[in-house]
């Protein structure tokens, strides 16, 4: 991301404005590939294992710092488009940050395998949230004479139930034909094939392509597991190109001239996202019953925000450029205050999940 801060238009202007337009194909790409893998990490065998208590934590974290940074963000800035974006934005967490710290401390147990799904659960329910909020934001933006309740519902409605619905469609044709095939080769080609078919899909009717995707993770990881832990194993050695591309170009949208004026609304975005985590994972974990352990520990373990959160951004980024001078508007602010803040996440996020895991007893080298 830095790399990309310094080949943008802020300081080397090697990435202009058109450059960024021409390749946000392999934003596309890669954006369908994580959330490939967030789908992938949804096995009903595991998370049905940990019980009720993994849905609750989710629900009170993701809701959590979704109400507080909107709250906040429309009391002192008074602007519900901004606020319900950036909020929506908020409930998103890195899962690959958190699996990396997993793996350098060998921790292992019921702490640790709890964290691990709601990491998963809690960005399907963040582009759930999302979906719905962007509707909604993009129909203020347009003009209150073009809003309506019924209308927006509709849209979200099909935003959420088309993208869910086309990615299940797409896993089910897909599952037969991989049991079917004998190498892991044929099934990843065709695996790849079919994804870009849905994104290009999706591109197609404006619906969400996060979820879509998704979806289809889901239903290939539950109807196929044993093909599909190749197929993810090898997609895990080929896609790290592809993702340094992704946050190359996303760093490049920042601006620093803008730092300055959106200084105070990185803060407030900040700090009430990790207050709103915290406390909700909190909630969550004593509604639920769930170990002391839990209670105390978890919500530092979800603090960490990239891959999703800035593909939110730049979805936003790209739909809203077009929506007039207000859309042009929030559309940079939303996605520097993403990047700026992304800096701080990435290196308080994995201190504060190795915390955690440390204080739960589970981290076997520190």
């Amino acid at each position: 991301m830095i790399t990309g801060v310094f080949l943008g238009e802020s300081v080397f202007n090697i990435f202009n404005h058109q450059i960024l337009e021409d390749v946000s194909v392999v934003n596309s790409i890669a954006l369908g590939l994580i959330a490939l893998v967030i789908g992938g990490e949804l096995r009903w065998s595991n998370i049905k294992q940990l019980g009720k208590s993994v849905f609750v934590i989710t629900l009170g974290e993701a809701l959590g710092a979704f109400i507080l940074v909107t709250a906040a963000m429309q009391l002192i800035f008074n602007d519900w488009p901004m606020s319900l974006l950036l909020g929506s934005i908020s409930a998103a967490t890195a899962p690959a940050a958190t699996v990396l710290v997993i793996n350098e401390m060998k921790a292992s147990g019921k702490f640790t395998k709890t964290l691990l799904a709601i990491v998963a659960i809690d960005d399907a329910l963040a582009l759930l949230i999302f979906g719905i909020c962007s509707t909604f934001s993009a129909s203020l933006i347009s003009g209150m004479e073009l809003f309506s309740i019924k209308a927006v519902v509709m849209t979200s409605g099909f935003q959420i139930f088309g993208s869910i619905g086309l990615g299940l469609f797409g896993g089910l044709i897909v599952t037969p034909i991989v049991r079917r095939f004998r190498t892991s080769e044929n099934n990843f080609i065709l695996v790849i094939g079919v994804l870009f078919l849905l994104i290009g899909i999706t591109e197609h009717f404006q619906i969400s392509e996060l979820l879509t995707c998704m979806m289809f993770g889901v239903v290939l990881v539950n109807f196929c597991p044993i093909a599909s832990k190749k197929i993810f194993k090898t997609l895990s050695k080929i896609t790290a190109p592809l993702y340094i591309a992704f946050f190359v170009t996303a760093g490049a949208h920042l601006r620093i001239d803008l730092i300055s004026e959106i200084w105070l609304l990185g803060l407030v975005y900040a700090v009430c996202r990790l207050i709103g985590k915290v406390f909700g994972a909190n909630l969550g974990a004593r509604a639920s019953n769930a170990p002391k352990m839990v209670q105390k520990y978890i919500g530092f373990g979800l603090i960490s925000q990239v891959g999703v959160a800035i593909g939110l951004a730049l979805i936003v980024s790209t739909k809203f450029s077009v929506l007039g001078e207000e859309g042009a508007r929030i559309s940079s602010l939303v996605i520097n205050v993403l990047l700026t803040t992304t800096l701080f996440t990435e290196i308080a996020g994995p201190l504060m999940t190795r915390y955690a895991l440390i204080k739960s007893g589970e981290a076997k080298s520190h």
